[in-house]
């Protein structure tokens, strides 16, 4: 059996994730090989230095996950960090420094595809950033809608090559797929490389407190479903693509970027403030949101935040 199970990097997912890791005899990590990766499992070297060796974004989950790889390493199961995507991505950045040139890299079979979607990304990201200094809505929408479109082919070369890899694995043990909601192509490649020999099933470790909370779409913001339903290749109006973008807008001047830990009063920060947000930005159609985005742009979170609860609350008065 391979479950996958789909969360995002947060604190708090860590006490759902170790009660379905312990289900199973080996746990595939959504991160690329380091070579030292075994020394801190077995104590050899401190987790604090390992993570002073690889790139971190939230400081606290991976110290904490590390916490229970080490754990469930002495408990007898196997942990593999698989990500070939972002391996060769990390190759590609080495032969950079080397002194290789793109054509070098575009001439090598196993990274091109890499090198390719990480360009087209990266350059449909590029041209939103000076889209949304313009004033042209439109332009910034249809911005919006070409990174949401790079980034699904990316994410569909993350879940196909990640998807070869774990087929190399022992199947005939349980295996546990750690994955972000985002690659939830990850799960069709699965199916289609097992042909039906396989049982493989897709767990979303949040569902809980996203089901008491009262949340739509596994509180996932308007621009990760955009970029699902190209991922997918799922058919789409242009209105609801654009009103997808335009929420996305407003919704990542509200959001907490910042690492939130659980504490006795609230033990799912991430998951209550994304949920705070997606009902707020669920209220607001096209224009709403073109008028809310030249107010905001340039302001601070709390500050969009006062706005933008102040136009809800203004708006409703008049229905």
């Amino acid at each position: 059996m391979i479950t996958i199970a789909f969360s995002s990097h947060r604190a708090e997912i860590i006490p759902l994730a170790r009660q379905i890791m312990e289900q199973h005899q080996i746990i595939v990590l959504e991160e690329p090989p380091h070579p030292n990766f075994a020394d801190m499992l077995n104590g050899y070297l401190s987790i604090a230095d390992y993570l002073m060796e690889i790139d971190i974004e939230f400081p606290e989950f991976d110290r904490m996950m590390c916490n229970e790889a080490r754990r469930l390493h002495q408990q007898g199961k196997k942990l593999s960090q698989i990500e070939p995507y972002l391996e060769r991505l990390l190759k590609i950045h080495e032969y950079f420094a080397e002194g290789m040139t793109p054509v070098d890299v575009l001439n090598m079979a196993d990274l091109n595809a890499v090198y390719l979607a990480e360009k087209s990304a990266t350059g449909a990201l590029i041209n939103f950033y000076a889209r949304s200094m313009e004033k042209d809505f439109k332009q910034v929408i249809e911005s919006v809608k070409t990174f949401a479109t790079a980034d699904a082919r990316r994410s569909k070369l993350r879940s196909k090559l990640r998807a070869g890899a774990i087929t190399t694995l022992d199947t005939t043990k349980k295996i546990y797929v750690e994955s972000g909601y985002i690659h939830y192509p990850l799960y069709r490649y699965l199916l289609h490389d097992f042909k039906g020999n396989q049982n493989i099933r897709a767990v979303y470790l949040m569902q809980p407190v996203f089901t008491k909370l009262g949340c739509k779409r596994r509180n996932m913001g308007p621009g990760d479903i955009l970029t699902l339903y190209y991922a997918l290749n799922l058919n789409i109006k242009k209105d609801l693509a654009n009103l997808l973008a335009a929420r996305s807008l407003i919704y990542t001047q509200l959001i907490e970027t910042q690492e939130m830990l659980p504490d006795p009063i609230n033990m799912t920060p991430h998951s209550l403030d994304e949920a705070l947000v997606n009902k707020l930005v669920d209220r607001l159609g096209f224009e709403d949101c073109k008028t809310l985005y030249s107010e905001i742009r340039f302001k601070n979170r709390q500050e969009s935040w006062d706005v933008v609860k102040s136009y809800v609350r203004s708006k409703s008065k008049h229905y």
